[in-house]
C-alpha cells in the first residue's frame, strides 16, 4: 500500500450571505417587502427611515455608506436620551422621534376579519339555549372545516366532546348550529349540505330532494333526459329543479372563511403618452432606508470598546447589504419590465388580443441575467398597463403555429376557443374535434387533444356538459 499527498485545484460555487439576501429580497412581492423592511428596521439600530420631505432625494446606498467622511444620511443626527446599549440581549434605547417613526411604520397592518368559526360562535352566543347545549355547540363549531362541514358523523361527536354528552344533547346542539348563517353549515357531506339549504328555503322541493338524495351524479353529468325517465317527469321540470339546485352553495363556509385576501399593488406602471410607452416604478410606498448617522458616530466613539465596536460594525454591514439588495431588486424588475414592454408593444398599445408568445429565456438573454433570476423576479409582481393590471408572469406564454409561420400565443388561442363556444348552439355544442377544425380553418395548426387541454385550462366543461335540453 502506497500513500500519496496530492494537490488539486477545484472551482466551487458558494452562496455568500449577501447573495442569499439578494435572492430573498428579489423574490418578495411588494407588500411582503414592505413588511420585511419594517421588520429589519425594527430589529437593526443601524437603519433609519428617510423622512417624507427627503423622499425625492437619492437613498443612501451601499457605495455612499462606504465613503469615509461623506454624509451618510438625510436625517438630523439621532441622539439617545440615555446611554447606548449594544448588548443584543437587551433592548436598545432610542429617541422619541425614532420611536414614533417605528411605531407609525409598524401600524400599517390591516385587521384580519373574523373567520367562519368566530362568526358562528358569536351567533350561537346570542341564541336562547341552555348553557350545556351552547358549550356542545361551540365544540361542534370548532370541528368544522373551512367549507362549514363536520369532520365526523353526529354519532362520533359524542366520543370526543368533553363530558360525554348524550345523543339528545348532541342533536339539540347540532340543530342549533345548523340554524346559524350561512345556511348549510354543520352538514356531514355535500348531499346533507344541499338538503339543509332546501329545508331552510321552505316550499315544496320533493323533486329537488329526490335528485339530491339519489341522482346527484347524473345531475353533475348533465344527464337530464335520464333523470326525467327515472323520476317520471318532463325534462322541463328537471331543468327547473337543476336550476334551483345549482343556485345552492356546496361550500357555505367559504362565504366567510374565504381564502386570505390578496392585495395587488403594481410594481411597474406603463403609460401611453403621445403614442409612446413610458415606464416608471411604483415604489413610492416602499419605506426608504439609510444608514443611521448616530450609529456610525457611535462606532467611531466606541473604537476602544471591542465588543461594542464589533456589534455596531455587524449591524451597519447588515444594513448596507439590505439597502443594496432592495436597490438591486428594483433595478432588476425595471430591466425585466422594460424588456417585456418592448417585446409586447402591440399588447400595450392595442390590447390583450395582440399578446405574443414569449419565453422567459428570451427576456433573460435580453436583460443579461440567469433564467432563475427572471423566474424569481416576476413571481407575485404586477404591471399596470393601458389594458389593465397583469402579473408579469402573464406575458410568458407558449403558443401554436399559424399559417404565416408565426406563433400565436396560447392565451389568444384560449380566447378564440371561448369565443367559439360562446357563439355555439347550446342544443348542439361543439365537440373538441369540431373546435379544432374551426381553428384550423382560421389558419392555426392545432390538434384535438390541444383543444381539450386549452379548454380545460380556461375551465370550460366538455360538450356533453354544455348541452341544453
Amino acid at each position: 500500500m502506497r500513500l500519496e499527498l496530492t494537490q488539486k485545484l477545484q472551482q466551487q460555487q458558494v452562496l455568500v450571505p449577501q447573495m442569499i439576501l439578494s435572492m430573498d429580497i428579489l423574490l418578495l412581492p411588494t407588500l411582503d417587502l414592505e413588511q420585511r423592511i419594517q421588520q429589519e428596521f425594527s430589529d437593526n439600530p443601524a437603519l433609519e427611515l428617510v423622512e417624507q420631505e427627503a423622499r425625492d432625494k437619492p437613498i443612501a446606498n451601499s457605495e455612499t455608506a462606504e465613503q469615509g467622511e461623506a454624509e451618510p444620511t438625510l436625517h438630523e443626527r439621532l441622539r439617545d436620551s440615555g446611554s447606548w446599549s449594544f448588548d443584543e440581549r437587551r433592548p436598545r434605547k432610542s429617541s422619541n422621534r425614532s420611536s414614533d417613526a417605528k411605531h407609525a411604520a409598524l401600524q400599517n397592518t390591516p385587521d384580519k376579519p373574523p373567520g367562519l368559526k368566530e362568526t358562528l360562535m358569536e351567533q350561537l352566543r346570542l341564541k336562547t339555549i341552555p348553557g350545556r347545549i351552547r358549550d356542545i355547540g361551540e365544540d361542534i363549531i370548532s370541528s368544522l372545516d373551512n367549507r362549514g362541514y363536520l369532520g365526523c358523523t353526529a354519532e362520533e361527536l359524542g366520543d370526543w366532546i368533553e363530558g360525554r354528552p348524550s345523543t339528545e344533547e348532541i342533536e339539540q346542539a347540532l340543530e342549533a348550529v345548523r340554524n346559524l348563517e350561512p345556511a348549510g353549515v354543520g352538514a356531514t357531506d355535500l348531499r346533507d349540505c344541499l338538503l339543509l339549504q332546501l329545508q331552510r328555503d321552505g316550499g315544496d322541493h320533493r323533486l329537488e330532494e329526490a335528485i339530491i338524495r339519489n341522482h346527484l351524479l347524473d345531475l353533475g353529468m348533465n344527464k337530464l333526459p335520464k333523470l326525467a325517465r327515472e323520476l317520471g317527469c318532463p325534462v322541463e321540470e328537471i331543468k327547473e329543479a337543476a336550476k334551483l339546485i345549482s343556485s345552492l352553495d356546496p361550500m357555505p363556509g367559504r362565504q366567510i372563511e374565504s381564502e386570505e385576501t390578496v392585495y395587488i399593488r403594481p410594481d411597474v406602471l406603463v403609460e401611453e403618452i403621445d403614442g409612446e410607452l413610458e415606464i416608471s416604478m411604483l415604489d413610492y410606498s416602499l419605506p426608504q432606508l439609510e444608514i443611521s448617522r448616530s450609529c456610525r458616530t457611535a462606532l467611531k466613539d466606541a473604537s476602544s470598546d471591542r465588543k461594542t465596536s464589533a456589534f455596531l460594525r455587524k449591524k451597519i454591514e447588515s444594513a448596507k447589504w439590505l439597502i443594496h439588495a432592495i436597490e438591486q431588486r428594483q433595478r432588476t424588475i425595471k430591466d425585466i419590465a422594460l424588456a417585456i414592454v418592448e417585446y409586447q408593444q402591440d399588447f400595450m398599445l392595442k390590447g390583450p388580443e395582440r399578446l405574443k408568445a414569449l419565453k422567459m429565456q428570451t427576456i433573460a438573454d435580453t436583460v443579461g441575467v440567469h433564467l432563475s433570476t427572471i423566474s424569481r423576479a416576476i413571481k407575485g409582481k404586477y404591471i399596470e398597463t393601458p389594458s389593465g393590471i397583469y402579473e408579469l408572469r402573464y406575458f410568458f406564454t407558449g403558443g401554436v403555429d399559424n399559417a404565416e409561420g408565426e406563433i400565436e400565443s396560447r392565451r389568444n388561442v384560449h380566447r378564440r376557443i371561448q369565443e367559439l363556444i360562446e357563439r355555439e348552439n347550446s342544443e348542439k355544442p361543439y365537440s373538441d374535434t369540431a373546435i379544432a377544425h374551426l381553428l384550423q380553418e382560421e389558419g392555426l395548426k392545432i390538434a384535438r387533444r390541444t383543444v381539450t387541454k386549452y379548454r380545460e385550462q380556461v375551465g370550460i366543461p366538455a360538450s356533453r356538459l354544455r348541452r341544453s335540453y
